[in-house]
Formats: C-alpha cells, structure tokens, sequence
C-alpha cells in the first residue's frame, strides 16, 4: 500500500502521550514503507531492495534480516497473524512467508509482472486466508500462505485491505484503492460491492476500530470514518491537512477494549505528518515528529507506543528508531464540559519548570485552536495542539526534555481569540 520509491530509509518510534519522535539509527540505508508488530516487542519493518528489519526490543535495536537489491524490487507492507506467521508482499507480486516470528524469510510467491505489484496484505479470521491486494486489480489470496490463487474481483488499483477483527462479524471487510475507490464485503471477501465515498482522492490505508468502525487515511488530508463497516463513510477534519496521508493504524483502549471511540489512531504522511486521535478518529491532533522527510508506515504496538517507517531527509545514510518513556494520552486532555466565560490563556505551573508544565486554556466557542511554542527568537519549537476543540476547559501537559534552559513563548490562535505568555525552563 505505500508505493512511492525514494532512496533512503526511516523509522519513528515513540510514545503517544507526546508530541516527541526523537530518533536513533537502524544502520539500512534504505527506505521503509511498512512496519507491523506482533507484540510490543518484536516488529518488523520492509521496504526498498527486498529490505526486511526486524525488533525484539519494541524499536530500540534492528537487524537486517532479509534483503534482494539485486532483484530490483521493493516490498510495500507486512502483516503479522496471530500466531507469528508473516507475510510481506511488493513489486511483481512477490510474497514472502515468515513461521518464526519475522526472524527468516522465504519467497513463496515469485516475481511475476508489473500488473501483479501488491500494496496491502492482511489475515481474515472468518475463512482463515491470507488477502493481499495491488496494482491494477491484483488480487491473490491463500489458505495456508503457500498456495496462492489469483482473483479477477475489482479491475482498479487496491491499496489497502482489512477485516473486522472478531470472526463473528460475519466476515466484514474493506478495500481502500485509487481515486476514492472503497470496496466492502459482508461474506469474509467471498464478494466485494462498491462503497461511496465522496472523494476523489488515493484512499491509501484502512483499518478496523472493532467490527462496525474503520477508517480510511488518502491523499490531500483525507480522513475517513464510518459506522457501518464501510455502508457510508463520514469526512473528519476537513481542511486539517492537505498532506498526502500514507498510513493508518489503531490501537484498542485495554481498559475499554471493547468501544471503537476510545480507540488511539494515528495516521502520518508527507513531509513528516503525523496526526494521532484520542476518540477513535474523529478528532486528530498534529504531533511534532522532528523530521520533514516523508513517512509511509504506522504499527501501533500498544496503546501509547507506535512505530513510524519512512524516508530520510538530506544527507542522511541510515534509518532511524524513536523511544520515549513516558505514558497516557497525547498530552492535551479537556478537564470539564462547563462553558466557560470567555477564552483565555493561563500562565503555566510551575513556571520556572523542569522539565514539564502544564499549560491550562478554556475555549468558549467550539473550533480550530492551535497552541504552539516557540523560542525567544520567535522561531517554532513545537506545535502542540492543531486541532478543532469544543467547548471547555483544557490542560496541556508539556514535556522539554528535549530543549535547552531559556525562556519561552507559548501562543494560542483560534478563529476568536489570539494570546501570547512567557515561560522559563531550568535544568
């Protein structure tokens, strides 16, 4: 499902309950467009020249496992099963079977041809089979990941495919593909109907949140919701970004597993975009991911961690891997639902802080706020809040770990109220 070939690669790893991605090396000079985990702790990431990377320490370490340069191919997604088969599939219709975990790798699915090239490969509980679905109608699905038999389904490019999680949702499923192209099946993909959208856009990656709720990430901005499994689909922050979103992935609540609105979902995309809801993906918030390179792939492998893969930027040679440690929510969290009787902006606590504060705002009227720091020059530091907030009053949990002892600004700009206040970090 991420198709765009670039040269050098990058992966992000963080914790959600902040805005910070901060980087380390993976040591492959390639680009990844893909990352699956089968647990929090072991993942693999696949991309340019046959590359596969794999992590048993959440992302904090990678091996080369598996790579093909001379077969002048890439692989554009993985999947991990529940029992720790995976499947990465690519170019020429290649696939490649893992029974341990992602440490070995074998092609069971030669290159063929161009027309055959795969973008998405997932596993469907109900008939037990491996789907993977790409370019121009490739469609090729398998009972036991060895034996693979071409379908002539859909006659338009597929980028993405998932099924509702649980068995018995009558085998719910979704195709995301070109030109705002949504097929959905309610018979475990034995047929597929057309699903409205609206857009006109890429529809680059679907998931499930649960077996009604799934949502779709595309080109310009687009982010997509719906209800019932693909019936009808609802457009959420229009206007938020017009980024090319590239990847989508979420993450159950495990104290609410079992409400599609406590979900975590977090989406990225074009020059370093990453966006992570806190409601099931209604409402995304704009996270600062350090980089303006272009990132193609999210795996949530937790509730509060994830893992991003991408391309580096200028005169970069190896990938990187992010870790933070710290927990919770993205760090914004609304404290009430009373009305408050006006906007304002409050001076932080504790201030002087190190290195965290919390920041407190009320919003009177429902819409787009933005809440932003920036250094005593004037220059953007981190863009902590971009998202549309209703009425209330709010609390946002800011982490410096990352800056140097100064003073600082912080601003707030919604469609109403604009304000500016001053904070000193010590350490």
């Amino acid at each position: 499902m991420k198709t765009l070939f670039v040269f050098i690669a990058l992966v992000f790893s963080a914790s959600l309950a902040n805005a910070q991605w901060m980087p380390n090396q993976t040591g492959v000079p390639y680009s990844l467009f893909a990352v699956d985990f089968f647990d929090e702790h072991t993942g693999v990431a696949v991309g340019q020249g046959g590359t596969i990377v794999r992590t048993t320490n959440g992302g904090n370490n990678w091996t080369l496992v598996y790579q093909d340069v001379a077969g002048n191919y890439w692989l554009n997604d993985v999947y991990f099963t529940w029992a720790g088969y995976g499947f990465a599939v690519g170019k020429g219709g290649i696939i490649l079977r893992s029974t341990n975990f992602g440490a070995t790798w074998t092609v069971v699915r030669p290159q063929t041809s161009d027309y055959h090239t795969l973008r998405g490969v997932t596993y469907n509980q109900s008939d037990e089979r491996i789907h993977a679905v790409g370019y121009a109608g490739a469609y090729f699905t398998s009972p036991d990941g060895i034996n693979w038999t071409q379908r002539f389904d859909i006659n338009k490019t597929m980028h993405s495919i998932d099924f509702a999680p649980d068995s018995s949702a009558n085998g719910r499923g979704i195709i995301a593909g070109t030109d705002g192209s949504v097929w959905r099946s309610t018979n475990a993909g034995v047929s597929w109907t057309p699903s409205y959208t609206g857009r006109y856009d890429y529809m680059n990656d679907v998931v499930f949140l649960g077996n009604d709720v799934a949502v779709i990430c595309g080109n310009n901005g687009t982010l997509l919701r719906t209800t019932n499994w693909g019936g009808s689909w609802s457009v959420e922050m229009p206007g938020f970004t017009f980024e090319h979103l590239r990847s989508i992935d979420a993450f159950a609540d495990p104290m609410d597993p079992h409400n599609p609105d406590a979900y975590k979902v977090t989406t990225c995309g074009d020059n370093g975009t990453i966006l992570t809801s806190n409601d099931g993906g209604s409402f995304y918030l704009n996270q600062f991911s350090g980089t303006g390179a272009h990132l193609y792939g999210v795996s949530l492998k937790g509730f509060t961690d994830g893992v991003v893969v991408g391309e580096v930027g200028t005169g970069a040679t190896n990938g990187f891997v992010v870790m933070t440690s710290s927990n919770g929510a993205v760090g914004i969290s609304q404290n009430n639902s009373v009305v408050p009787s006006g906007f304002e902006l409050n001076q932080n606590y504790p201030n002087p802080f190190n290195p965290t504060t919390k920041i407190n705002f009320s919003i009177a009227i429902a819409g787009p706020v933005e809440l932003s720091v920036y250094d005593i020059n004037g220059k953007l530091v981190s863009n902590l809040v971009n998202a549309k907030l209703g009425v209330g009053n709010y609390t946002y949990d800011f982490d410096a770990s990352n800056l140097a002892s100064g003073t600082y600004i912080y601003k707030i700009v919604t469609n109403d109220f604009v304000d500016t206040k001053k904070m000193t970090l010590i350490k």
